[in-house]
């Protein structure tokens, strides 16, 4: 049953994060990186907002660092993107899965095991690969080193995510938009500001608020919820595989075995996460997290 459920999350999430790159970068011909977040992340959150059916954020300490890991991830993100390729920021995202093992292990006590982190490693060596076949068409070393910047944070804010998962899943995604939103304007005298809002923006605009901001997000707290994240995070290297799959199909251009065996290992590592017995130790929920209201 859990199985089944998860699958119901994990097939529309691994689709729409696997278009996002594309969209999101098409998105910064038309605007600078913070007036196109900042706007997001308004929509987004208002949205939310009106699907809780309430106005009001959930402010404590675990979901205030949530939404500061998520604007944090989000700021290096954004701006990674705009120096790489939407298919070189989607690899070095991924690397995500070995940060957020050790960090569930410190903030959650939710250890993994050696098939675990086989998995792990096995994925993330697809990633490698499959990005080292990127390189050759080039990329800015400050861009790379942003995004992998922005998979530490990600890996931290999905470990937060998981701890809170007892709370209203729609709330605590309208109160970190709102959180970024109010951040992102810290940022306003460091950039130059641009907006031409043309109907090809509006049409990024739409999907990555809505489709792959509060939509995905959605879908990713309600797997954590249910799944621990040595198996979640290594679930996630299903994106940059399916990113391979539709690049191949909008261009007609089979990808070269490098990225074939990228491609396989991406998947290899999320069969080997998913053997039964590859998580150890699973994170109790504390006194604390049984307080917590959930709206289911």
């Amino acid at each position: 049953m859990a199985t089944n459920k998860l699958a119901l999350y994990a097939i529309p999430y691994v689709l729409i994060s696997a278009l996002q790159y594309q969209v999101t970068k098409d998105g910064l011909r038309f605007a600078d990186p913070i007036t196109f977040m900042e706007a997001r992340y308004v929509i987004a959150g208002v949205t939310c907002f009106a699907l809780a059916r309430t106005y009001k954020p959930i402010l404590n300490r675990d979901t205030l660092l949530l939404s500061l890991a998520t604007w944090t991830s989000t700021v290096f993100w954004i701006f990674g993107l705009s120096l790489v390729s939407p298919a070189q920021s989607a690899v070095l995202t991924f690397t995500m899965p070995l940060f957020a093992i050790p960090i569930s292990t410190l903030i959650l006590k939710e250890g993994t095991n050696r098939l675990g982190w086989i998995g792990a490693l096995v994925g993330f060596s697809g990633v490698v690969i499959y990005g080292v076949a990127l390189a050759g068409s080039g990329g800015s070393v400050l861009g790379a080193g942003l995004t992998v910047l922005n998979s530490i944070f990600w890996a931290t804010y999905t470990v937060y995510l998981r701890k809170v998962r007892l709370q209203d899943r729609m709330r605590t995604l309208a109160t970190q938009f709102l959180v970024g939103s109010l951040l992102f304007p810290v940022l306003i005298p460091f950039i130059n500001f641009h907006l031409s809002f043309t109907p090809e923006f509006a049409a990024d605009l739409f999907y990555v608020s809505l489709v792959g901001g509060a939509g995905s997000l959605f879908l990713w707290i309600s797997m954590a919820r249910i799944e621990t994240i040595g198996k979640l995070t290594t679930l996630a290297f299903g994106v940059p595989a399916t990113s391979i799959i539709f690049q191949s199909l909008l261009t007609g251009e089979l990808p070269g075995l490098a990225s074939l065996l990228g491609f396989g290992l991406m998947f290899v590592g999320i069969y080997i996460s998913r053997v039964r017995g590859s998580v150890l130790v699973e994170a109790v929920p504390s006194a604390a997290d049984a307080n917590q209201v959930s709206a289911d």
